[in-house]
């Protein structure tokens, strides 16, 4: 994989946490605990510690779920926990980054805390790359299974990788209730948006396999998805 990628992700969620003691520190430090800096740092504080909970979550109980239900094994865990950032956490950085240039610019350099507000984006380019690969995977599983009609395969093809079931699918492993996020007013959110955003997650997940067990990896997923 991007040897760049895997550098970076190794060190995002240490400077999570030191990010987090911080901006701890200096929330005490202000005096006027309703003053408006105040209740912004401590809306930070919410966000990030929710963040490295969900990380923590992820790694001690979702990737043992995943990696006994598909019997693999992740070579890299941390793309588990990249493939469940949205794009909704890209504002905190953005005002993170801000913050850190005016109150401690020599902590991080600006590349850390912008690489870090791309992060649900570079999830989302995971989950191209899993559509494709889902796309590809399933039209050789169905030929291989002696379906060659190009009407049939693309039923089946369409039937298989349609939102409805990913979203399914993405409830069957826990992925929507550990997505990193920060989209407001949730149950409001239309059925249809919800199940879109559920078949990307899983889409992401295809994506690291495909990543790091190629097609045949994908198969061997698409099978243990059926039984279950």
């Amino acid at each position: 994989m991007n040897l760049k990628l895997k550098s970076n992700l190794s060190r995002v969620f240490q400077e999570l946490s030191e990010i987090f003691g911080i901006i701890k520190e200096d929330c005490l430090n202000i005096s006027d605990k309703t003053s408006k800096k105040s209740k912004k740092l401590n809306r930070w504080l919410e966000m990030l510690n929710n963040f490295l909970l969900k990380h923590e979550n992820i790694q001690l109980n979702l990737k043992p779920s995943l990696e006994k239900k598909f019997s693999i094994k992740f070579k890299n865990p941390n793309l588990i926990t990249l493939a469940l950032f949205r794009p909704s956490t890209k504002n905190i950085f953005k005002e993170l980054d801000i913050y850190f240039q005016e109150e401690h610019p020599n902590f991080l350099n600006i590349e850390k805390l912008a690489y870090m507000s791309n992060l649900g984006n570079i999830a989302e380019g995971l989950a191209l790359l899993g559509d494709s690969a889902l796309d590809l995977t399933v039209s050789h599983t169905l030929w291989e299974e002696g379906i060659t009609d190009k009407g049939t395969i693309t039923l089946e093809k369409a039937q298989m990788v349609q939102n409805l079931n990913l979203a399914k699918y993405c409830d069957d492993l826990d992925l929507y209730h550990n997505r990193i996020h920060m989209e407001l007013n949730v149950n409001d959110t239309k059925l249809e948006t919800i199940n879109h955003i559920k078949a990307t997650l899983v889409e992401a997940i295809i994506g690291i396999i495909y990543l790091e067990k190629g097609v045949q990896g994908v198969i061997k997923f698409l099978k243990k998805i059926k039984e279950n």
